[in-house]
């Protein structure tokens, strides 16, 4: 039988199996949560998706490289490569944290109200700084939230057991990181109405994603109850703690006195009823009976059993691997879209909100598509056909440039970005799911998401390297996205889909959650 014949007869095949699977009866959602309070876990994601769309991929990027500030992209960059680097070696710590706490719901509070205060202060000038100083701050401010932000990802994720079952788990994901998309439409009209129709500066899209990222994360800590004790109150006094104090560091000028203004006396004021209310408010303990450093120490020693595992599970080790590489080009190229159509074509923020907004959709609709896709053919064979697209993408935008192509043809690229950004996710955790035995997916998810966020690490340097470091220009930190993308993709080739026979003592009981991801994320 030939290649083409051995094709069809497989994609028959799995067009019958989905078929039946699909007939079959399902586990309600709302077996364990009410549909409200899902909503609720959901909406938190449509927050969260704001900031990572405006600040990490558009506006704050753009505004780095005004000419008022007058940054660079490896400013922008190694201030995102430092803020991943910190989650990538505190990852394990955050993860001890929430395994051995009673509730994780309070560690997701603190991380997004840090998150959401240090967001609304990006692109603040003190009186009397220039803008170099202006700049240094607001990238010092950038790293601390983008850091609060992906330590709150590793939280909320693991809230999803509160509100699910492993019946109804991925479908309950699914609806979070399908209303994240939506997060993604409402951060760029916002963004697009403040900019275009109100004429607010860049500044003011800081302070309506901290306000919008806040609105729409409250519903997820008022419903989603993880005791019945809940308390949060006194994570709420120490940030209105920290919050206070910063604003007085920022409000005062103590190089020429310590003459205290009437505001920052009454942040003191603020600071010492917080402090009352903190150690007065009655509430569930936090932790569990243990040894913190004990849950810690035990994380890293997962880590090695789990390193050591790989050579057990064929294919596993490669994917991975594989995984370096193209999730880098897909992180960096996300992360630097904005930089790359302003500065190389000249888009003004109107044309850049309407290129994001093409990606966007493109990429909402392609997911559903993909998503049968891999049910159908595989995700190997899915994959495949999501790194030629990015292959297309990479080469439409160095062509462009290079070869002095039409200038029309660029807006084909966030059509096509988006197409391989959906694809990306809808194949790459059903792949990680086919060579991980179901005993062992949490460890290797979490190897798998400190994969991710490694990635995130290398390639905002290496795009500041080669632009900045070396002179040699975007297009040709793009072509080298393109060569790296590549090596994934022949690391991948080696790596089959077929459905593994797992011993006994790899099985498990219950049908594993798949990993999550979305768009501009490193999970």
């Amino acid at each position: 039988m030939s290649r083409t014949k051995k094709f069809i007869a497989k994609t028959k095949d799995s067009i019958k199996d989905f078929n039946e699977k699909r007939k079959k009866p399902r586990e309600p959602i709302t077996t364990k949560s009410s549909l409200f309070s899902i909503i609720s876990w959901a909406f938190y994601d449509l927050g969260n998706t704001i900031f990572s769309i405006l600040i990490v991929s558009f506006y704050f990027t753009l505004w780095v490289l005004n000419d008022d500030i007058g940054g660079t992209d490896s400013d922008y960059a190694y201030a995102n490569a430092i803020s991943m680097a910190l989650v990538f070696l505190t990852a394990p710590i955050i993860g001890a944290l929430s395994d051995q706490a009673n509730r994780r719901m309070p560690f997701l509070f603190y991380t997004t109200l840090l998150c959401v205060g240090f967001t609304a202060l990006l692109g603040y000038k003190k009186e009397g700084w220039d803008n170099s100083t202006t700049l240094y701050y607001s990238l010092l401010f950038f790293i601390i939230a983008n850091y609060f932000y992906q330590a709150g990802l590793i939280f909320y994720d693991s809230t999803l057991a509160t509100i699910s079952t492993p019946g109804n788990r991925g479908r309950i994901g699914g609806i979070g990181v399908g209303i994240g998309y939506i997060g993604s439409l409402v951060g760029v009209i916002a963004g697009y109405y403040l900019i275009e129709t109100l004429g607010f500066p860049l500044q003011a899209i800081f302070q309506a994603t901290a306000m919008l990222f806040l609105i729409f994360a409250i519903p997820c800590f008022i419903f989603v109850k993880e005791t019945p004790k809940d308390s949060f109150w006194p994570g709420l006094m120490v940030i209105m703690i920290l919050l206070a104090l910063l604003n007085v560091y920022l409000i005062e000028d103590f190089s020429s006195g310590f003459n205290i203004s009437t505001i920052s006396i009454l942040m003191f004021i603020v600071c010492i009823f917080c402090l009352y209310g903190y150690f007065t408010t009655p509430t569930t303990p936090l932790f569990k009976e243990g040894s913190i450093s004990t849950a810690v120490s035990g994380t890293f020693g997962q880590l090695r059993e789990t390193l050591s595992m790989l050579d057990d599970f064929p294919g596993l080790g490669r994917f991975l691997l594989g995984r370096v590489f193209y999730t880098d080009a897909a992180n960096t190229a996300t992360a630097f879209a904005a930089i790359y159509v302003s500065e190389e074509f000249g888009m003004t923020t109107a044309d850049i909100t309407k290129y994001m907004f093409l990606g966007i959709i493109s990429s909402i609709v392609s997911g559903f598509l993909w998503g049968y896709l891999v049910d159908i053919v595989g995700p190997k064979i899915t994959l495949n056909m999501v790194l030629w697209v990015w292959f297309a993408t990479f080469g439409l935008l160095i062509s462009t440039v290079w070869l002095g192509l039409p200038g029309w043809m660029i807006w084909l690229a966030p059509f096509l970005a988006g197409i391989a950004l959906g694809g990306t996710w809808c194949a790459d955790r059903p792949y990680m799911l086919v060579l991980t035995p179901p005993r062992y997916i949490g460890q290797f998810y979490g190897l798998y998401s400190m994969v991710g966020r490694f990635a995130t690490i290398i390639g905002p340097l290496s795009w500041g390297l080669i632009v900045d470091g070396l002179n040699l220009g975007r297009p040709a930190a793009m072509a080298f996205l393109f060569i790296v993308m590549a090596i994934g993709y022949v690391i991948l080739q080696g790596v089959d889909d077929k459905p593994r026979e797992w011993a006994p003592e790899h099985l498990a009981d219950y049908e594993p959650e798949p990993p999550r991801g979305s768009i501009g994320r490193s999970r």
